[in-house]
C-alpha cells in the first residue's frame, strides 16, 4: 500500500466518525427527544414535528452553498465551520425555554449538518479514490446509519438520566471536542500533485469535468436530478409511513418499531455491498439496479400480512435503502466530472430536499382520501421505476464533454 492510500484510509476513517456523530447524532435522534419535549412544553405533535421539518429544510436549502465553498476553500475549512454551528446548536437547544428559540437551534443543526456530511465527504471520497471508490463511498457512509443507531442509544440514557436538556449536551460535545480536532488534523480535499502549493481555484481547474454553466446544459445534470429526486420521495414517503402502515394491517407496534430498527440497521451493510457493486459495473449501472430491486421490494410489503413478505421486504428495503447516498456522487463523477463537484451535487441535492418534502405529505394525502396506504407504495415504486431509467440513460463525462463541444459549436454559428 502506498503512502497516498493508506492517507486515503486515514481520511475515510476520519470521515466516518464524522458522519456517525454529526449526521448520526444530529439528523437520526430527534425521535427520542419527541416524548420529552412533549412532556415538557405540553405542544400539539403537528407543531413539535416542525422541529424536524426545519432541520431538513436548512440541512437541504444550504447544500449550494456549501457545495460552492467547497470548490473554493479546503473541505475541512466547510466542515470544521459545520461542526461548530451543529454544536453550537445542540448546546444552545439545551437551554431553550421557548418554541422560537428551538426552532432557531434547528435552523442552525441543519446548516451545520449540511456543512460537515453527506457533501463534502463525498467530495473528498471521490478525489481520494478511483479504483475502490465504491468501496470507499460505502465504507465511509456506513457511519450516518451506524451512528444513528450508537447515538439515539446514548442520547436515550443521558435522556433517562438527566432529562432531555443533558441529551442535547451529550450529542453536542463530541461534534466540538472530538469532530473538530479529526476534521483538522487529517482530512485533505485531495491528494497533493506536486510539492507546489496552489489555491483550491487552481487545483479545480486542472481537474476533469464540466464547468457549472456547461453541466447545466448537460443531459445527465438534469437525469439525476430527477433521480434524487424520485428516492427521497420514495424514501421518505416510506419511511415516515411504514410503522403506521404496519399496524394498521395487525402487527403490534413494538413489532413495526422492531421492523424500522432492523431496515436501518441493514443500511449499513447496503451501502458496502452496492458500493463494491458500483466498482464492478459502474456507479450509472449500479444505480439503476438498486432502483430496481427497490421497486420490488415496495410491491412486497403490499403482501406484508404474511411474515415471508414482510422478511423480503425488510431486506430489501433495508439494503437499498441507504446506498443512493453512495451511488448518486460516484454517477455524479462519471457523468459531470470532479472539476465542479461541490456546486453541482449542491444544486441536485436541492431536488433531494423538495423530493424528502413532498413524499411523506403526498403519501398522507393518498392515505387521507383513500384510506389505503396501497395506492402510495404504488406512486413509490412508479418513482423508483423513473429513477431507475433516468439513472441508467446519463451519460459518461466523455460523451458529455462531446456533446457540449456540439452545442457550443451550434451556437456560436446560430450567433
Amino acid at each position: 500500500m502506498t503512502r497516498q492510500e493508506r492517507q486515503g484510509w486515514i481520511i475515510v476513517a476520519s470521515l466516518f466518525v464524522t458522519l456517525l456523530l454529526v449526521f448520526g447524532g444530529g439528523y437520526n435522534t430527534f425521535g427520542v427527544f419527541f416524548t420529552p419535549l412533549l412532556n415538557h412544553f405540553k405542544w400539539d405533535r403537528a407543531k413539535l414535528s416542525t422541529l424536524q421539518s426545519a432541520l431538513a429544510i436548512s440541512a437541504g436549502f444550504s447544500a449550494p452553498l456549501v457545495g460552492w465553498l467547497l470548490d473554493r476553500v479546503e473541505a475541512r475549512v466547510v466542515m470544521v465551520a459545520g461542526a461548530v454551528c451543529a454544536g453550537l446548536a445542540f448546546l444552545a437547544a439545551s437551554q431553550a425555554d421557548s418554541y422560537p428559540w428551538l426552532v432557531g437551534c434547528y435552523l442552525l443543526l441543519g446548516t451545520g449538518i449540511g456543512g460537515a456530511t453527506l457533501l463534502p465527504c463525498s467530495m473528498v471520497v471521490a478525489n481520494w479514490f478511483t479504483e475502490r471508490r465504491g468501496f470507499a463511498m460505502g465504507l465511509t457512509f456506513a457511519g450516518t446509519s451506524i451512528g444513528g443507531m450508537i447515538m439515539t442509544l446514548v442520547a436515550g440514557y443521558a435522556i433517562a438520566w438527566k432529562g432531555w436538556r443533558a441529551g442535547y449536551l451529550v450529542l453536542g460535545l463530541p461534534m466540538l471536542l472530538v469532530v473538530i480536532p479529526v476534521v483538522l488534523l487529517l482530512v485533505r480535499t485531495r491528494p497533493r500533485t506536486g510539492e507546489e502549493r496552489v489555491s483550491m481555484l487552481d487545483e479545480t481547474k486542472s481537474l476533469p469535468g464540466l464547468e457549472v454553466a456547461g453541466a447545466l446544459r448537460a443531459r445527465s445534470f438534469w437525469l439525476i436530478a430527477i433521480a434524487q429526486f424520485c428516492f427521497s420521495f420514495a424514501a421518505a414517503g416510506a419511511v415516515a409511513h411504514l410503522v403506521t402502515y404496519l399496524i394498521g394491517i395487525g402487527y403490534a407496534a413494538t413489532r413495526a418499531a422492531l421492523v424500522m430498527g432492523l431496515v436501518f440497521g441493514l443500511t449499513s451493510l447496503g451501502k458496502l455491498a452496492m458500493g463494491s457493486f458500483a466498482d464492478r459495473v459502474s456507479g450509472r449501472v449500479a444505480l439503476a439496479v438498486n432502483f430496481l430491486v427497490a421497486s420490488a421490494g415496495f410491491l412486497m410489503v403490499l403482501g406484508a400480512e404474511s411474515s415471508t413478505m414482510l422478511v423480503g421486504f425488510v431486506l430489501v428495503f433495508g439494503l437499498t435503502l441507504g446506498a443512493p447516498l453512495v451511488l448518486m456522487p460516484m454517477l455524479l463523477v462519471e457523468s459531470l466530472g470532479l472539476k465542479r463537484f461541490g456546486t453541482i451535487a449542491g444544486m441536485t441535492g436541492v431536488c433531494g430536499t423538495l423530493g424528502a418534502a413532498t413524499g411523506p405529505v403526498v403519501a398522507g394525502h393518498i392515505y387521507d382520501v383513500s384510506g389505503s396506504y396501497t395506492h402510495a407504495f404504488l406512486l413509490f415504486v412508479a418513482m423508483l421505476l423513473i429513477g431507475a431509467a433516468a439513472s441508467y440513460t446519463c451519460l459518461g463525462l466523455a460523451a458529455e464533454q462531446a456533446r457540449a463541444e456540439r452545442l457550443g459549436v451550434a451556437a456560436a454559428q446560430q450567433g
